[in-house]
């Protein structure tokens, strides 16, 4: 376990990742809703790729990929459906994070810092989300054009 301090740290690392992607997705003049999906499935896989440094391999990397069906379902539906689901995914991925790879069983084989700052990207993109969909305006509704009055010629 790390100290306040070094927690403290490595959490802000990971903002300062996630504030780094949507810099670059806005000026790569992406939408940074639809790359902090893309992001959520990647880190999702990472775990996979740590899973097999594990004494169980074949568990852990089930295990990993119940995570990646779970937040890649989720980071899916934010992109077909309401963005509101990649919120969700990104909210709950820091809990994956801390209950499972940093004081859970999965700790053994998950470098502590890499975790703290997991949790803090997911959680910050999670936070900007959020903030990005609630703040956009919806797009008004242009009116049909006027319909012309055709009378019917007998």
């Amino acid at each position: 376990m790390q100290n306040i301090s070094e927690i403290a740290v490595f959490v802000l690392l990971g903002a300062a990742f996630a504030a780094g992607l949507v810099f670059f997705a806005r000026w790569a003049v992406q939408n940074p809703l639809r790359v902090s999906a893309f992001a959520l499935i990647a880190v999702s896989f990472i775990y996979v790729g740590l899973a097999f440094g594990s004494d169980n391999p074949q568990s852990w990397t089930a295990i990993e990929m119940t995570g990646v069906a779970l937040f890649g379902s989720l980071a899916g539906a934010s992109l077909i459906g309401s963005p509101w689901f990649g919120v969700v995914g990104l909210a709950l991925h820091p809990l994956w994070d801390i209950v499972y790879h940093y004081v859970g069983p999965g700790a053994d084989f998950t470098p502590a810092p890499f975790a703290l700052a997991d949790a803090g990207f997911c959680g910050a993109l999670a936070v900007y989300a959020a903030l990005a969909i609630a703040t956009t305006r919806p797009a008004a509704a242009t009116p049909p054009p006027a319909a012309k009055n055709r009378r019917s010629k007998r």
